[in-house]
C-alpha cells in the first residue's frame, strides 16, 4: 500500500474537522467571545478591507497549503510541497505569539483569552503535510 496517497485526505479531513471547532476565544467588551474556525476562514480574505493586514496575512497559510497540495496531487515535486507547507506551518505557528487581534472594522483590538481545538487542528493539518512532504522529499 503506497502510504503517499493518505498525505492528501488525512490533511484535508484534519483540515476540515478543523472548521467545525472554535479557533480561539477573545475578550471583546468585559465578555469573551468565541471565534468559529469557519467564520474565520470566511472572512479571513476580507480582512485587509478593515485594517487587518496581519490578519489577513496569518490567513494567507490556507492558500499556501492549498498550493501544496495540488503540488503533492499533480506529483510536481514533493520539495516544492515541503517548501509551501513550511511557509504555511511557519505562518501558523507565528499566531501563537499574538497577544491581541483586529476584532471590529474600526480598529478596535480584542485580547486574545485562548486558542481553541479548531486552532490546533488546522496547525496539524499543516504540520502533516509538511512532515509527510519532507519525509517523501528526502526519503527517509
Amino acid at each position: 500500500m503506497d502510504v503517499r496517497k493518505w498525505i492528501i485526505p488525512v490533511s484535508l479531513i484534519v483540515f476540515t474537522i478543523s472548521l467545525c471547532f472554535n479557533a480561539f476565544k477573545v475578550i471583546e467588551v468585559e465578555e469573551i467571545k468565541a471565534y468559529s474556525s469557519l467564520e474565520i476562514l470566511l472572512v479571513g480574505p476580507v480582512s485587509f478591507l478593515g485594517g487587518g493586514i496581519f490578519e489577513f496575512f496569518i490567513w494567507t497559510a490556507n492558500i499556501w497549503f492549498l498550493i501544496a497540495l495540488i503540488f503533492i496531487y499533480k506529483k510536481q515535486s514533493y520539495s516544492k510541497a515541503f517548501i509551501l507547507g513550511l511557509i504555511a506551518t511557519v505562518i501558523s505557528i507565528s499566531f501563537l505569539f499574538w497577544k491581541e487581534i483586529l476584532i471590529a472594522e474600526n480598529g478596535r483590538q480584542g485580547k486574545i483569552y485562548s486558542l481553541e481545538a479548531g486552532y490546533f487542528l488546522w496547525l496539524t493539518s499543516f504540520l502533516f503535510l509538511t512532515i509527510c512532504s519532507f519525509f517523501f522529499n528526502y526519503k527517509i
